[in-house]
């Protein structure tokens, strides 16, 4: 991949990052007058139902309110669409088909598939690494993190609400700066990660951290920030990546698999930009994101697995020399 064209998916991915929480849709009379009618009907108030909904709907803690929001979703795309008006977004988003209580349920399943990948490949690390190998705990803490982050955005795309939502975004971002933080630790291990190295570059890892951090936890989330941020700490992971990859392709055979991981994660990147309405009301552009993902995992623990066998036998004949 040409640097011309990452730089053009950067510009692009950033003019695209403001998220709009009012879509035209749900600024419609009809969506309006839907939802007060609905009220009247069918709610008690915004929480109670005046008849017993479906037990999927009471699991998830759907309120009154927000299935009639669902319903005159429905409603309103029927009214543009039987009018060849295009299919309109609701606070930001496509309408989706809801499943079992699931609002958005393709993404649910391929967050839930990316958590059993970094699973069961950990579990094969585990067990082909040994724990006194250099970088076995902090790629641990690197699967922690992932495994944190899938849970809470298959709960996110389950059921949208504040919480959850400053939570998958919390994670996500962890997941992009932790895996900065475990290659630059990587890159400074020689003979081993030296404390001073170690402490420096973990203060500044969670300072960075709690910075953004507190800023999704201020009680307004800025996205077009929140994404930019991402964008310029994925793209320095990648430039850092792909330079490490080109200088020591011939000393490290397995090098090329993060560098192969890194350039395949950026281009499904892309998948971020697009934007048409879900295909079976079903799978949107984000949700296939997720599912690009999933096989990513494989070339990331692969590497993981032979760099962390690599420094175990280059720290033995270290060992062995000092001896």
């Amino acid at each position: 991949m040409k640097m011309s064209t990452i730089w053009l998916l950067i510009i692009t991915l950033i003019s695209f990052s403001t998220t709009v929480k009012a879509s035209i849709g749900d600024r419609s009379q009809f969506y309006s007058n839907c939802i007060n009618n609905c009220r009247k009907d069918r709610c008690i108030n915004a929480v109670e139902f005046k008849e017993n909904p479906p037990l999927n709907l009471r699991l998830l803690y759907w309120t009154c309110k927000e299935d009639c929001s669902y319903s005159c979703m429905w409603e309103t795309v029927h009214f543009f669409t039987s009018r060849g008006l295009h299919v309109p977004q609701f606070h930001g988003k496509w309408p989706f088909i809801r499943m079992s209580g699931l609002q958005e349920p393709a993404s649910v399943i391929f967050s839930i598939l990316n958590f059993y990948a970094h699973a069961t490949y950990y579990l094969k690390f585990k067990k082909e690494v040994s724990s006194s190998s250099p970088m076995f705990f902090i790629w641990t803490w690197f699967t922690v993190i992932c495994l944190h982050g899938w849970f809470w955005s298959a709960v996110f795309h389950a059921r949208d609400k504040y919480f959850t939502e400053v939570m998958d975004y919390s994670c996500a971002f962890a997941i992009v700066l932790t895996l900065l933080y475990c290659l630059l630790l990587r890159l400074l291990c020689r003979d081993g990660i030296r404390s001073k190295v170690f402490t420096l570059t973990t203060g500044i890892y969670l300072a960075v951290l709690y910075s953004h951090l507190s800023h999704l936890w201020s009680g307004r989330i800025n996205y077009g920030y929140n994404m930019k941020f991402n964008i310029v700490v994925g793209f320095l992971t990648f430039i850092i990546t792909m330079i490490w990859w080109y200088r020591n392709h011939k000393r490290l055979p397995h090098v090329h698999l993060v560098g192969w991981f890194t350039v395949l994660t950026v281009s499904v990147t892309l998948l971020e930009v697009a934007d048409f309405p879900p295909i079976f009301w079903i799978f949107d552009a984000h949700s296939l994101w997720h599912a690009s993902t999933v096989p990513l995992v494989n070339l990331l623990y692969r590497f993981i697995i032979m760099d962390c066998q690599y420094l175990k036998r280059q720290y033995l004949k270290l060992e062995a020399d000092r001896l």
